[in-house]
């Protein structure tokens, strides 16, 4: 069952496009702030956000880089509540010269990304997961961990 509950999570994060990204307020010390953000995520199992430096996401993750992504079932017309993951880790902005073949996954996934490639203060960030929580629908609720989701 752990194993399937796995492959969902992982199937889920692929056929998704949007999330709730929740990091730590820098205007407000010690609340939580969400924002809508679009992502990617390849065959390494991490999961790549493209921000602006000026969005306060951007400014609070320099900060304070610990987040939660929050991703939805969107392939389900049923209760948004039936499945849900949140993937709990450390966000790094990463240098432009390594940030190329997340960039082309980007564009490919929202092409519209493609306007922002001129802009300098649009970065990658690559999220480190270190724990996610799936739930597949009632009753079936898990705790991943780092090392099963990176295998």
């Amino acid at each position: 069952m752990r194993d399937q509950a796995l492959i969902e999570a992982k199937n889920q994060l692929i056929s998704s496009s949007v999330a709730v990204l929740s990091t730590h307020s820098q205007t407000l010390a010690g609340y939580p702030f969400g924002s809508t953000v679009q992502f990617v995520c390849n065959d390494d199992n991490n999961v790549y956000l493209y921000i602006s430096d000026i969005a306060q996401h951007a400014k609070n993750l320099a900060a304070n880089n610990a987040l939660s992504l929050t991703v939805f079932n969107q392939t389900s017309d049923d209760d948004p509540q039936t499945a849900r993951l949140t993937l709990v880790g450390d966000a790094t902005k990463l240098p432009k010269i390594q940030s190329a073949p997340y960039l082309n996954a980007f564009v490919e996934k929202y092409p519209s990304a493609q306007e922002y490639m001129t802009l300098n203060d649009f970065n990658i960030w690559r999220i480190s997961i270190v724990r996610i929580r799936f739930i597949a629908g009632f009753g079936k609720i898990f705790w991943l961990e780092k090392n099963e989701w990176y295998t």
